[in-house]
Parts: structure tokens; sequence; C-alpha cells
């Protein structure tokens, strides 16, 4: 007889740990196996892309999952941080920084995968789920609540059935596969990174002591961001005492083949980023691994089905991890797929919540789409990327954030009134995207500009929409909240658009049709740029 589980998840890593935790304490009798082929524990500072977290992911683990105790082993992220290019990029001091001087008041972190999966697998085994490493998939049987699965571990195979089937495979996308539900991302970057054995402190880049007043806590904290143009570098700190370092790069700018071993990405960082290159020489006998990925975005035909399966994770969708998005994903899709399973679990038909998830899941993915698509050549303009960085927090804590800090992304009613105003925000966003590719190539005022910090802590509506995301609100004040911040996201673009159309009145063309307006909100960040 089949042993049989009424859950059953392939791969143990960050979507499918959390997925389990997230299913046991919603439901708890549910059974649940998570099968992973990797053999546990899992080596500190693995090799896993999804370090850095921001705002929704951090809410998932803490609040939902009720992991505080293991996030106190991680460390806490003193937000993102970007350092603009300046000339030959060696001094820090001289580039021009955007970032916080204090933490924000949402909390986020930079999570050790492989310290955190470890503390997951514990928690999981604490729960009563059924965990087993070193377990390959070696067939897959799809049916309806009626899914059989062959398992190969340390040469022993046997099969168990399952009621769901979830893929958290990861990259490796088994059931993805399976069903040839593969479909292309239209976003084309590469990426290669790896991790040296050494905490690096991009405080200690610089003696200015003027530079080192004007942030108090420490900067090596944030998610620091190299920035030029087609390309962005990242730097984020790992409790186990390691650093992540990553080359994010536009293939028309920057070509896959100048940075796609250990090697080469040396001679690129010491091409594009010599300042930061000299200090990895330093350590070079410290590297943990190096992996790459080409053209690394992707999608996928369906996530879930009224059948009793569901991807999540990179199984499903991966776009890109400029502002940290991946655990984002997972915190959205896991809490679609335990939905469904809680309401079929209760003996509800979800063929219209698979549907309506379905479609929520998407309308996010191609929203979320214009804020990278042909966006890496801004990244080289301090002045338009700084106000698109602006723009791209606001919508993100405007809209998706404050539905799931609410509890209300799952809410089918509430989505179904809120889907107007979302729908408004991402069409705006839309246009909005495009004015910000065309001012960057249009406006080269800020190339030689130098030595400026531009506080986003000091920016009050920022602030506030960070704050407001922990707001106990009514289904009729968190309607009216959702219109408060699409009137302000208006006025916003107001301002921007003002501001880009009048120096560069041909830019009218690609802007969103706005009414003209002072710049009250954002006069500090355009006078920083010497407006």
């Amino acid at each position: 007889m089949l042993k049989a589980y009424d859950v059953l998840i392939m791969g143990g890593g960050l979507s499918g740990l959390t997925l389990a935790i997230q299913l046991r304490r919603k439901i708890n009798n549910i059974s649940i196996l998570v099968v992973e082929k990797a053999t546990y524990p899992m080596p500190e500072a693995a090799h896993k892309v999804g370090e850095s977290s921001v705002e929704i992911a951090s809410y998932y683990f803490e609040e939902i999952l009720r992991l505080k105790a293991e996030l106190e082993n991680e460390l806490p992220k003193l937000g993102l941080r970007f350092f603009y290019s300046y000339r030959d990029n060696q001094d820090i001091a001289k580039r021009i920084e955007l970032g916080p001087s204090i933490y924000p008041f949402s909390k986020s972190y930079q999570i050790d995968r492989g310290r955190f999966e470890n503390a997951l697998i514990k928690r999981c085994l604490s729960l009563g789920i059924d965990f087993q490493d070193s377990c390959k998939i070696k067939d897959i049987s799809v049916g309806k609540y009626n899914h059989q699965i062959t398992l190969l571990q340390n040469g022993q195979e046997s099969s168990v059935h399952s009621k769901w089937l979830i893929d958290a495979s990861g990259r490796m996308g088994v059931l993805k596969r399976k069903l040839k539900l593969a479909k292309p991302a239209y976003h084309d970057v590469n990426a290669s990174w790896f991790r040296i054995n050494h905490v690096i402190k991009v405080d200690e880049w610089t003696s200015e002591q003027q530079w080192q007043d004007r942030v108090k806590e420490p900067r090596w904290l944030s998610t620091n961001h190299l920035l030029g143009k087609g390309y962005w570098v990242w730097i984020i700190p790992l409790s186990s005492g390691a650093t992540s370092i990553g080359i994010v790069a536009d293939p028309n700018i920057h070509p896959y083949a100048e940075f796609n071993t250990f090697e080469r990405a040396i001679v690129w960082l010491e091409k594009h980023e010599p300042q930061f290159a000299a200090i990895i020489d330093q350590h070079l006998d410290q590297l943990q691994d190096f992996l790459t990925l080409k053209h690394y975005s992707y999608n996928c035909k369906k996530m879930f089905s009224a059948d009793g399966w569901a991807i999540t994770g990179d199984a499903g969708v991966f776009l890109d991890p400029f502002y940290s998005p991946g655990s984002d994903f997972i915190a959205m899709n896991n809490s679609f797929i335990t939905e469904l399973i809680v309401k079929q679990y209760a003996g509800e038909d979800i063929t219209l919540a698979t549907e309506t998830y379905e479609k929520l899941f998407r309308i996010m993915f191609i929203a979320f789409g214009p804020v990278y698509a042909d966006q890496y050549p801004i990244m080289g303009n301090a002045r338009v990327m700084t106000i698109k960085v602006i723009w791209d927090f606001t919508l993100y804590w405007s809209g998706i954030a404050l539905l799931f800090f609410s509890n209300k992304l799952t809410d089918l009613e509430f989505m179904q009134s809120a889907s107007i105003t979302l729908q408004q925000i991402y069409q705006l966003n839309s246009q909005m995207q495009g004015l910000f590719r065309h001012w960057a190539e249009t406006d080269l005022s800020t190339q030689d500009m130098s030595d400026i910090f531009l506080n986003y802590s000091r920016i009050e509506f920022i602030q506030q929409l960070n704050k407001d995301l922990h707001k106990q609100q009514s289904d009729a004040e968190l309607q009216q909240q959702l219109n408060k911040n699409m009137a302000f996201i208006k006025q916003l673009a107001n301002e921007i658009t003002t501001e880009a159309t009048r120096s560069f009145p041909e830019l009218k063309k690609h802007a969103p049709e706005m009414q003209e307006v002072s710049t009250k909100h954002l006069q500090d960040i355009f006078a920083a740029f010497g407006e």
C-alpha cells in the first residue's frame, strides 16, 4: 500500500520549506512531505540567490510564519543603498549616494540562505512535517487530487501518493517540465555571482570624515548596489561572515562573455569597479563558490490548478534580482497556494478561486515587468535613476505591499473591489517607466556630479508609506487608503513629468498626459542636482 500525504512538496529550499510551515500553521492535522535532492544540513552561505529580503518577504517570515527566533540569527538590513558611477570609480566618497541614514520603520533582513534553510528544516520537523533529504524525484503521475510520485533515496526506490503536488524545485522546474509549462519572459539580462568568506564593509573604503558622518548606522548592513550604465553590482553581508557579490548586466552594453567565469568577472570588475576589485583581490583565497546564469528571466504558462497541483518560487517564474523581489514572489505565491489548499481541505469548490489567483499572479508579474525591461541603461544616470527608485518604492508600498501586510491579497471579494485602482497604478507605471528611459537618454547633466548624499530617510512621504504598511484598517478604510495612494501617485507622476519636460520639452511625446504642477514632494532631490 502506498504511503499517502495530503501535500507533497518537491524541493526543500526556501519556497518549499516556507510553504510547508505556512500550511501547517493553517491546518493543524494536514500531512506534508517535503523531498529535497540535496543533503541536510545545507552548507552555510549556500550558493543561492535571494539573500536580500525586502518588506513583503520579511513580514511573511516574521508575522505569517512566526519565524522571529530564526530571523534573530540573521542580519538586520539598513535598506537598499545605491552608489552611482563617478569617473573611474576609484573613490566611493566621490560617488553620488542614494540611501537611508537610519533603519526604515518596516524591518527587512539579509538572509544567509544555508543557515536560514537549516533552521527552517528544524522548524518543519518540530511541526511534524516529514522531510526527506538526499531524495530525487524519479517519476511523476499527475491526476485530480491523485498524484503518484516515485522517489529515489540512497539507491532505494519508493512510491508515495498525495492529494496535492507542489513544485518548489527551483530552476529544475520538475513539474513545469513534465507538463510543458515553460514560457519565456521578455527581459534579457545576465548575471554572475560568488561568495567571499570575509565581511566586506563599504564603510571602510574611505577615511573621508564628512562621508562617514552622514550615515550613523553601518552602511555595510544595507544591500549595497554599485551602479553604472547597463549594470549593477550587489554587495550583501551574510550572518555566517561571508559576503555575497553579484554582477548583473544588460548584454547589449556588457556582453555575457565578459564576466561568465570568475577570472573574467574579476577582470570586468577591475575595469568598471576598480576600487571594489582591489578589495576583493585581497581575499581571493577565501573564494567559496561561483555561479553564472544567462538569460535568467523566465515565465510559466500556469501556476495553479484546481486538480490539486501548483508551482512556487523559482520553479515557476523569475524576473530580476534588482530590488530583491524573489522572496516577495515566494510569499505571495505561497499564500495563494495555502488558501487554495485550505479551501479545498474544507470541502469548497476551488475552481473560481484558482482562476482568480492565477489571474492575480499574472497581473503582478506583468506589472513588475516595466520596472526592469529595457531599464538597465538608466542606471548610469544618477538624476533619472534616483527619481525612478523613489517612484518604484512609492508604487511598491502604496499597492501590493499594503495589500499583503493587510492580509487581503487572497481575499477574493476585496481584491475584486481593489482591481480598478491597481489597474490604474500599473497603467500609469508603464507610462512612467517609458518616460524614465527616454529622459535618461536625453539628460546627461549629472555625468560629472560627485559627492552628493540623497537621503531617502528624509523624504517624508516615503517614510509615511513605509509606516502605513502596519496600520490596522477595516476593508472600507483600506480601500479608502488605496484610493488616497492612487491620487498621490498621480500627483507624483505630475511632478516628475513637469520636471522632465520643463528642461526637455521633447519628452512630452513620451510622457503621460499630465497637468503641470510644482515639484513639492521631490524638491530636495531636484535641488541636489542643481535645480
